[in-house]
């Protein structure tokens, strides 16, 4: 924040050069722990093509309130799987339910309208538009009511998520003028009020624990909901800590399904090598 706020010499303690960065280190996020509810989502052998691998009979049933986190090497399935969940790729093989309606062939607007959002981890590549401001993404997000925009409105909406999400910068900013932390946050903002199923890629990649704990504490506020999330991650500690539940993806396969208080750190690290009969 502008301040030089103290000196070391060698040999340096980490602890202090952290306290003397960020002030006190937050408390890391934990689980929240809600009551499993009724099937939200529901995949049945499914298969399809992407990314690095694709995605091979993956059957998985995810429940009301849970928090899964996907565990793998980047590019094991984990990508298309959520794809799949979204809308954006459509399975060649088996179905997709999402509170029992069949969702194959249908597309992510009809995912969206029955309550499904996604997040992606490229920021600005896939979840925001270069060289347009905040005020003017919000402005895309206006149910269509004839030909013109409704300005006003669009720029209070973006100055009340600026306030309430905490990004630093104005209505007026381009999204490619924000730090990463807060085009992050500026993608939480336009998560939708209450979703069945969220479906979030890293959504705290390159943040600090401080950012991390914020992020966290917000989506666990859709759990308190009822919302079911899914997000992926390239850190597993993230995983065992935020995650009711833990897939992991290898090849394209998910090799492991498990409570999170079942299993360790070790366990996942093995089953993300391929080393499934190692872990049990």
């Amino acid at each position: 924040q502008g301040q030089v706020t103290g000196s070391m010499d060698t040999p340096f303690e980490t602890s202090s050069l952290l306290r003397m960065m960020f002030g006190t280190p937050p408390e890391p996020p934990g689980r929240i722990g809600v009551e499993p509810g009724e099937t939200i989502l529901l995949m049945d052998s499914v298969s399809a093509p992407g990314g690095r691998t694709g995605l091979a009979d993956c059957s998985i049933e995810v429940r009301q309130g849970e928090v899964i986190g996907l565990a793998g090497l980047e590019g094991s399935g984990q990508d298309v799987f959520l794809r799949i969940a979204s809308g954006l790729i459509q399975p060649f093989n088996g179905s997709v339910e999402i509170l029992g309606n069949v969702m194959n062939h249908k597309d992510y607007h009809v995912h969206n309208d029955a309550g499904v959002a996604f997040m992606p981890a490229s920021r600005l590549e896939e979840g925001l538009i270069p060289g347009l401001s905040i005020t003017e993404h919000f402005a895309l997000q206006q149910k269509q009511g004839g030909f013109l925009v409704r300005w006003s409105e669009a720029f209070k909406k973006a100055q009340s998520r600026i306030d309430t999400f905490n990004v630093i910068g104005r209505p007026q900013s381009v999204v490619e003028s924000l730090s990463g932390g807060n085009q992050q946050r500026l993608l939480l903002s336009f998560l939708p009020h209450n979703p069945v199923l969220l479906l979030l890629e890293n959504p705290t990649r390159g943040l600090d624990m401080e950012s991390m704990r914020w992020v966290w504490d917000h989506l666990h506020t859709y759990c308190t909901k009822k919302t079911s999330i899914i997000f992926s991650s390239s850190e597993l500690d993230e995983i065992v800590m935020v995650a009711d539940r833990v897939l992991v993806f290898y090849e394209g396969r998910v090799i492991k399904d498990v409570r999170t208080e079942e299993t360790s750190s070790l366990e996942l690290g093995r089953a993300i090598a391929g080393r499934v009969q190692d872990s049990v």
